[in-house]
């Protein structure tokens, strides 16, 4: 439930973003937000994020939807594995949909947070999100999941060990009522 939560946050706080954006500025209009570090620069661009390679919006366009089906359904079948997981896979699903709804409803994404203090490419509050979201999974990855996988192992192992004990309680339990069972010593 928390996958879903984070993902229509993530999804409308960028859709609002962009709306307050198109409506109040121009394409191409500048004001800092934080002087010397970070305008609000409205650009539209038809490429992937921070507009790396421009008008390939249909490859983009599918790419971006098998890899949110494939979160999502991850996320429904691994929801309770760990919460940095569903965090991370839920911020980059939410960036992902937010920038795919400008592609499918716009054609051109749009941008508007401009750097000043690097040159970098202008992006917006999805692309913030699925790279929050990637730099939070490799953090997962490298330090939580070897440490998740051992307690999934060690809950199996756990499991298995129960079943047996169940397993062997039942055939002492039969009293003589199976077949297999020698009980009768005659």
């Amino acid at each position: 439930m928390l996958a879903y939560f984070l993902i229509f946050g993530v999804v409308v706080f960028d859709q609002l973003t962009k709306l307050l954006i198109r409506l109040y500025m121009e394409v191409g209009d500048s004001v800092p937000l934080i002087p010397g570090v970070i305008n609000l620069t409205y650009i539209e661009n038809d490429g992937a994020a921070f507009g790396m390679l421009d008008n390939a919006r249909w490859v983009f366009m599918l790419v971006s939807a098998i890899a949110i089906v494939a979160i999502i359904l991850f996320l429904r079948k691994h929801h309770s594995r760990h919460k940095l997981l569903t965090i991370s896979l839920s911020f980059i699903a939410g960036g992902g949909i937010g920038n795919m709804i400008d592609r499918i409803f716009l054609t051109e994404v749009t941008d508007f947070f401009e750097t000043q203090f690097v040159d970098f490419a202008v992006f917006n509050v999805a692309d913030s999100f699925i790279t929050i979201g990637a730099i939070l999974l490799g953090v997962y990855v490298i330090f939580f999941e070897p440490k998740v996988e051992k307690l999934i192992k060690q809950k199996e192992a756990e499991a298995k060990a129960d079943g047996e004990n169940n397993e062997s309680e039942n055939t002492l339990k039969d009293n003589g009522k199976n077949e297999n069972n020698c009980t009768d010593i005659q």
